[in-house]
């Protein structure tokens, strides 16, 4: 892979735009509540070898996964979103830390839909004091029936490196990729974890990702597991063909790919556009549906790819 070391640097290297582009955020009052061990029901067993294959085996078609108790929450804290200040819990299952933003009661009947969001390198939109993952995303969540859950990486800075990394401070070299899966692993413990505590739709999940987390989705979570869990993929600035250059199931199978759908978007500028173009290629190559916006003149993440991930997500589930 010869560019990657290219991606690698640009990725980490540039923190501002792996996660937080020069942009003015609507507030900036996060508060969390460190002290309090708020119960939601159930807790998680974290005792999980993300490390081992898991079959989860998730039906595209009718149905939900009927789960219940919701996660036990480590710590909670609200956001100033667009649907006004929101509560989120802090949980954590195996290696991963998450804040979850549960949807409005009552916003629709039925089983709710679940969105997961990747941050880039150095996970600034995740842990800063204002965290984009939360305000830019979680209001559209709130009033769409989607429980919504930003992830942080388990060695806390990169998604796409591997777990055991403990420097996370500057360029990651190629070296560094997670080529066992093990980050992948854990996503999957994540989702399982989140279809046992709440009523979630057999349907696809909304991934989304910036930077270094579209990268982890597209070249490691879908060649072991996109055919257990279809999704919509709203990926941001980054994205690369499966790194062991194939998939671990049969693409070929419009039953496997089910409603699986990729949607791109980046700068004609950004270094990482070779990468991003070989992975639309690739994915094209199995007719899965692709689309990309290109936004003329910007770098590495230079628009706002938080806020578009819920503009991707927006648009896929509503059009007729």
């Amino acid at each position: 892979m010869p560019r990657f070391v290219l991606a690698a640097v640009v990725a980490l290297g540039l923190s501002a735009c792996s996660d937080d582009p020069e942009e003015v955020t609507p507030d900036s009052g996060t508060s969390v509540d460190a002290g309090t061990g708020a119960d939601a029901g159930t807790d998680v067993d974290a005792g999980v070898d993300a490390g081992t294959d898991v079959d989860a085996g998730v039906d595209a078609g009718a149905g939900s996964s009927q789960g219940s108790g919701k996660l036990g929450c480590t710590s909670t804290g609200s956001v100033m979103t667009d649907a006004g200040t929101l509560s989120y819990c802090v949980a954590k299952v195996g290696d991963t830390e998450m804040k979850i933003i549960e949807p409005q009661v009552g916003v629709a009947p039925g089983p709710m839909k679940l969105a997961i969001y990747l941050h880039g390198d150095g996970a600034a939109t995740y842990t800063g004091s204002n965290p984009r993952a939360l305000f830019d995303i979680g209001g559209w969540t709130y009033g769409h029936n989607t429980l919504y859950v930003a992830a942080l990486a388990p060695n806390k800075c990169a998604w796409w490196t591997n777990p055991a990394r403990t420097d996370c401070k500057g360029d990651a070299p190629v070296e560094a990729r997670d080529l066992e899966g093990k980050n992948a692993a854990s996503l999957v413990q994540v989702i399982e974890a989140l279809r046992r505590g709440w009523d979630i739709q057999d349907g696809p999940i909304l991934f989304g990702g910036s930077s270094g987390g579209s990268i982890q989705l597209t070249a490691s979570f879908l060649p072991r597991y996109g055919d257990r869990y279809p999704g919509i993929y709203a990926l941001s600035c980054g994205g690369e063909k499966p790194w062991t250059g194939t998939l671990d199931w049969d693409a070929t199978k419009a039953s496997l790919r089910g409603p699986t759908k990729f949607y791109f978007t980046y700068g004609d500028l950004d270094p990482l556009l070779p990468d991003i173009r070989t992975a639309e290629d690739y994915l094209k190559g199995f007719q899965f549906p692709v689309d990309d916006k290109v936004i003329t003149g910007a770098g590495h993440c230079a628009f706002d790819q938080v806020g578009r991930v819920w503009e991707v997500w927006n648009a896929a589930t509503t059009a007729p």
